[in-house]
């Protein structure tokens, strides 16, 4: 994403899901029946402050509110499309800001309403694999990404063993407004990220999950409205202004990540590792725990999480610089921190009135607390409704 506070986000939940987390298991043909969800997200950052870290200099704050809707309909035994509309309500202090002075300095006016994605794809299973392919337009005030996925998924040695792999494209347009308002050029992003995953089940009760996601990149990859302070001497007077972060037009990522998983009676439980690695010296560990408790005969269940997470820098950030550089960013998500997250989601059966079947009706609270006094906050409540 182009906002800043959205990347952060945006960056956060790659965090959660382990960065390379891809869809390894193979889906069974009941995957493919119908089914219609609803979500809608809120997600709060707070800008915290107190000198540890983050960018002294910009306004870090922002709230998000997402619904999401997704349809899918079989079309017959081994066949079903699929559609997802994603709607973003979007506050995030310095973006307005240079939006603002955009329309000020350089006429750059036009509303902003948010952000919304329109995917369309298509679902094929047979009894040991499967493929689908998708296709997703968004678009926002100051940005428009286009993308295709191809993926496929096997199973073998009677599904003991779970192969697949996704390859999805974006070719993105970055409208180039700076954080002093002044309107430049329009630049292109393109990226190109594969996932490979397998599971391997070790007994009835247990199996372990591995990962790879490599993603490269080119094109304008730094933030247009972030910002560097510059502190130089004059003669003997100190001097500080600003000047635009730049980055490379290249990033190579790489992400790693192993899951075991352990089912205990009628519950389960997770152990995983992430580590992440890119061109730009970045690297990133992450630690997580799950636990899938489930009462009433499966109709209601119960999942606690806990994730810790450890970054190093990449080599272009800096809190300050003594003279305007090559590269050079104050992007508090290139910079060094560790960071906590918890979390409990409960999901329960019930009967909806004027529908034939159970639906399913899920509520979510999440808290994640970073050294360098960023904080988020994020509700969820679902419901989806699958035809058997």
């Amino acid at each position: 994403m182009l906002l800043k506070s959205w990347l952060k986000i945006g960056y956060l939940l790659v965090m959660i899901v382990f960065a390379s987390q891809v869809k390894a298991a193979t889906p069974s043909n009941a995957e493919l029946d119908d089914l219609f969800a609803v979500r809608g997200i809120s997600y709060q950052q707070d800008d915290q402050r107190g000198g540890k870290g983050g960018n002294p200099h910009l306004r870090e704050a922002a709230t998000i509110y997402e619904g999401i809707l997704l349809y899918r309909h079989r079309v017959n035994d081994n066949n079903a499309v699929q559609g997802k509309l994603v709607g973003d309500k979007v506050t995030a202090a310095s973006y307005d800001d240079a939006k603002d002075k955009a329309e000020i300095v350089s006429g750059a006016t036009g509303n902003n309403p948010g952000r919304y994605e329109l995917q369309a794809g298509w679902i094929q299973q047979h009894d040991n694999w499967g493929w689908n392919a998708s296709i997703a337009e968004s678009r926002e005030y100051a940005y428009i990404s286009d993308s295709l996925s191809l993926g496929w998924n096997g199973s073998f040695a009677e599904q003991a063993t779970q192969l697949s792999l996704q390859l999805t494209m974006f070719d993105d347009w970055v409208r180039m407004i700076r954080y002093d308002g002044t309107h430049g050029d329009d630049d292109v992003r393109r990226t190109v990220t594969l996932n490979m995953g397998w599971v391997q089940s070790l007994t009835p009760e247990s199996a372990v999950q591995f990962g790879w996601s490599h993603t490269h990149q080119e094109g304008f990859l730094a933030t247009t409205f972030n910002t560097v302070l510059v502190e130089s001497s004059v003669g003997d007077a100190d001097v500080e202004w600003f000047d635009f972060e730049r980055l490379p037009d290249r990033r190579r990522r790489d992400a790693l990540s192993v899951r075991y998983k352990q089912a205990v009676a009628d519950d389960s439980w997770q152990l995983g590792y992430s580590y992440y690695l890119d061109s730009w010296d970045l690297q990133g560990h992450t630690l997580e725990a799950r636990y899938f408790a489930h009462f009433n005969q499966g109709r209601m269940q119960l999942e606690p999480v806990y994730r810790y997470y450890r970054q190093q820098a990449a080599r272009y950030f800096s809190t300050t610089v003594a003279a305007p550089r090559t590269y050079q960013t104050m992007d508090s998500d290139l910079g060094k921190f560790d960071g906590h997250s918890t979390g409990l989601t409960a999901s329960f059966a019930a009967a909806t009135p004027g529908l034939s079947h159970d639906s399913w009706y899920d509520i979510g609270v999440q808290y994640y607390n970073r050294s360098d006094d960023i904080n988020f906050y994020w509700f969820t409540v679902g419901w989806r409704y699958p035809r058997q």
